[in-house]
């Protein structure tokens, strides 16, 4: 009997291929910036109101080999829970994931930009160890070697330059919390949304202590010129309101609008 297509995978996938190829024809020259432009995740625009970045981030990606390498373990996840878990639950898994990833993220690190599934992918992985140990997998020596590997594979992956860490942690106890609440035994459900509760809160309560933007991580004219591109699509007045809404958070007078109105002339 042939399986089903993993379609919610692959609609993701192609999601990111679209957006990344806005960012690689983007006249932004810094490509940090259309990464910005385009949804990543950066702390001052999220402090200025653009909360939907926490989930927007997953499907942008600036390096070729970061789409190439998201995508192909995507779809290797996706192959493998798509199914099992049914189309809604592998989605609201991933997509929990990766906002969970950003709020961690939010909460450990200072002004940073952050782009990838990768949070979502470690959701998925805490999914995948879930389902084999409940399928009593882990008792397999091939099974138990091959997860163990796995594992290796991704903590060794997290000492590399320019990845968030803090995300992953974040991305995979969200995945695994979410799993556990919606398959695990129906006694322990009650503790499990407990635990979900709590991580909430401690992680919701770090974050708020850390919304400061350090004055050596500001960047006004990486600033401006993003939203001079958001200004040129029509939305002018979103842009001005960001606009306005950096300076405050930068505790600036008006620097980040000036610098935007430099670009009218």
């Amino acid at each position: 009997m042939n399986k089903k297509r993993p379609v919610v995978t692959w609609v993701i996938i192609g999601i990111c291929l679209i957006i990344n190829l806005l960012i690689t024809f983007s006249s932004l020259e810094n490509k940090t910036e259309a990464a910005i432009l385009f949804g990543a995740y950066y702390k001052p625009f999220i402090l200025a109101g653009e909360w939907w970045r926490f989930l927007s981030v997953g499907f942008v990606h600036v390096s070729y080999i970061h789409l190439f390498v998201n995508c192909f373990s995507c779809l290797s996840l996706g192959q493998a829970l798509e199914n099992r878990m049914g189309k809604k639950s592998y989605l609201l898994i991933l997509l929990i994931s990766v906002i969970g990833g950003s709020l961690f993220l939010f909460a450990a690190e200072g002004n940073t930009v952050a782009v990838g599934l990768s949070g979502g992918l470690y959701g998925l992985m805490a999914a995948y160890t879930f389902f084999i140990i409940q399928a009593g997998g882990w008792n397999h020596p091939m099974i138990r070697t091959s997860l163990i590997r796995a594992y290796a594979i991704n903590i060794m992956i997290n000492f590399m330059p320019n990845v968030s860490v803090s995300a992953h942690i974040g991305g995979y106890v969200s995945g695994l919390l979410v799993t556990m609440l919606l398959f695990g035994a129906k006694q322990r459900r009650r503790h499990c949304a407990l635990a979900i509760a709590l991580f909430l809160f401690f992680t919701g309560i770090t974050a708020y202590r850390n919304t400061g933007i350090p004055a050596d991580q500001e960047y006004f004219a990486s600033d401006a010129r993003i939203l001079n591109k958001v200004k040129n699509i029509g939305l002018e007045s979103y842009a001005y309101h960001i606009a306005e809404r950096l300076d405050t958070i930068y505790h600036e007078n008006g620097k980040v609008t000036y610098l935007l109105q430099l670009e009218d002339e």
